[in-house]
Formats: C-alpha cells, structure tokens, sequence
C-alpha cells in the first residue's frame, strides 16, 4: 500500500538534475540576479539542489552562459551545467533550434567540443550531455566525455535497437555506472513491433539496472499509466525530473522579471494546460511542473510516497 502522505507532512527535499529555468527565469539567457532568485524560490519548494540545464546554444551563446552559471557553480548554488545538446538528432530534436545542432565529427561540431572539454578542464562545471548515439562520431564522443568527467546521457534520438543497445553497452562499460536516458519516450523515436527502435534496448537495460531513465511527470509529457508501470516494475531506475523553464509557472508565484518567456534561441508561450510550448503553440518545449508538484500529484494519485521521494534524489 502507498505511504499516505503530502507536502504538508513530508521534509523530503529534492533534487533536481534537468531544470532549464522557472517562473520566468531562463538558466541559458537571464541576468545572474533572476536566477538567484530563482534558486531561491525553488529552494522554497524543497528543490534543494539544482542541475543548471542548458538546451542547444551556438557557442557565443553558451559562453555567455557558462560565465554566468560558474559563478554559483563556484559558489556551490549550482549542482553543475547538463549540456542537453548540441549533439541531437535533428528529427528528434523538440525544442531545440536547427541551426544550433551539430554533429560530433564535422569542423563546427569538434570546434564546439574543443571549447566544452577545454572549460570542464579549467572549471570542471558540466555533469552530463545528452547526445544522440547515431550520429556520426558519436563513439569518439561518449570516450571524450568520459575522459574528462562528463556524464554521457542518451536522448533526443532516432536510433534503432542496435545502435542505442551499443552505445548503452559503451557508456557502462566505460563509467561503470548506470547509463542516462534523458526523457524516455519524449523527443525518441517510438515502438514498433518490426522496428523496435532504442525503447526496447532501454527495457532491457533496465533489467539489470544498467540505466537511469528520466521521466517527466508533469502529466503532459508521460502517460500517468505509464509512470505507474515504471515504478512498479523497475522504480529503482526511475529518475523524476521537472525539465522546468521559464515558462513553467510556480503556484501562487508570479514569474521573476516581467519579460518574454525563453528557451535559450526559443520563444516559448506558457500553457496552464497542455504546458510550455514553442510560440508556434504545437510543440512540447518544457516540463509544465516543478519537482514539488509533480510530488503532489504522483502522492494523491497513489503512488507510494518513499519511491516517488527516492526518485527525486
């Protein structure tokens, strides 16, 4: 039976290791002040520990950001820098903007890995980068990242069964660790019967505890039915984040600076329903929650209170 329990009766803080932003402070873009507000006000909410998630930049950009971000990772107010990108899939790519996409071996791409593992030597600020493992070049990249202490995650992909069952084979072997699945399901190419495609190989890998997968599960971007499945089958794998932004909305918090609600590149529109999309208004470009409220609603719907708690850490 589910421990009976709610945010009025649980301590538990959270931490939280693919938040882009919140309440109208974006992480990649906003002034160093809104962001200390924003961690402030996610400290409020129990979120005691923050990954800074960083979508796909062009390099300006991320220097910008990474100048920014290392003065609280200096300070210890940031966990570290998750580079989701720019190593995605351009067909599984979400949110994340076209002309910022790069492939590990052409010029551009190596030119931006150059700069990414020359500040982790200098820095050591980024944990993770989510990477598509079909792409040319990807082997080389994952052992670079590893080499120099970045976490390689798995998402935003198209890659069939063998190509993600391979590079879940790599990455284990190489840390030894369970290998990061970001956003199961979202921005990932899905499950057919005579194409079984990477969902298969992360089941699999789940059986013997051989990956983390990240579910967000704002009631948007995953089937409640499906958490439920996770947790009863393999909870120990489960990772719940917020993939949060500046246009997912605190309750009873109006947004930080009173400006235009980004993404990095992107202009996002805030959704109270359907969740934080891109201006166009169709496509998904946020998590719709923070971690507190996510443990709320997975609490009153069931779910028992210690895994769901355990998920967050």
């Amino acid at each position: 039976m589910p421990t009976p329990d709610s945010s009025n009766s649980c301590a538990q803080t959270f931490i939280d290791r693919h938040i882009h932003g919140i309440a109208g402070v974006d992480f990649a873009t906003s002034p160093l002040p809104h962001i200390r507000d924003a961690l402030t006000l996610l400290a409020t909410r129990r979120t005691a520990t923050v990954t800074a998630s960083l979508p796909t930049l062009d390099l300006p950009a991320l220097s910008d950001a990474c100048e920014r971000l290392q003065e609280l990772h200096s300070a210890g107010l940031v966990a570290g820098v998750h580079l989701e990108g720019p190593f995605l899939a351009p067909d599984f790519s979400g949110a994340h903007p076209h002309h910022a996409l790069q492939t590990p071996n052409s010029d551009s791409g190596q030119r931006y890995l150059e700069y990414v593992l020359g500040q982790q030597r200098d820095t050591g600020i980024f944990t993770m980068m989510t990477l598509a493992p079909e792409l040319p070049g990807a082997q080389k990249l994952i052992e670079q990242l590893v080499q120099h202490g970045i976490e390689p995650a798995l998402g935003h992909t198209g890659a069939n069964y063998e190509q993600m069952r391979k590079a879940i084979s790599q990455i284990h072997a190489l840390t030894g660790r369970p290998v990061m699945i970001t956003h199961v399901y979202n921005a990932m190419r899905g499950f057919h019967h005579r194409d079984p495609g990477p969902l298969l190989a992360v089941v699999e890998a789940a059986q013997n505890q051989r990956v983390t997968v990240e579910l967000i599960a704002d009631g948007i971007h995953v089937d409640l039915g499906l958490v439920r499945w996770w947790f009863q089958h393999y909870p120990e794998t489960v990772r719940l984040v917020s993939d949060a932004s500046a246009a997912t909305p605190v309750p009873g918090h109006a947004a930080i600076p009173d400006a235009t609600f980004r993404l990095g590149h992107a202009v996002l529109s805030g959704n109270v329903d359907n969740g934080p999309r891109l201006s166009d208004g169709r496509t998904i470009a946020s998590g719709g929650k923070d971690l507190l409220a996510i443990h709320d609603d997975l609490v009153a719907a069931g779910f028992d209170h210690a895994l769901v708690c355990a998920a967050m850490r």
